[in-house]
């Protein structure tokens, strides 16, 4: 097996969603073979600003669910989509 990299897109709830809480929060809520890679702030819409960040993790199967699914419970977190994958 090798290394995935996935790269996602995290909408907060509003503009005045705590974003540096969001991203302190990331290496909770991932699993513990992954880790974090760049992330970056980028403005989206009216004000909003959405979370570009690289999660690095081994290839297996139901990885990328997980990592989803625990960016998903994040708190002032509206919604996460999967923007790129791809083996390293």
């Amino acid at each position: 097996m090798g290394e995935v990299a996935l790269k996602y897109r995290i909408m907060p709830e509003s503009p005045d969603s705590d974003i540096e809480n969001i991203i302190s929060k990331l290496s909770e809520v991932i699993p513990d073979d992954a880790t974090i890679g760049a992330h970056e702030v980028k403005p989206f819409a009216f004000g909003l600003n959405a979370i570009m960040v690289a999660i690095l993790g081994i290839d297996r199967d139901g990885f990328a669910t997980e990592v989803e699914e625990g960016l998903n419970g994040l708190p002032e977190v509206q919604s996460v989509n999967l923007e790129a994958q791809s083996l390293i």
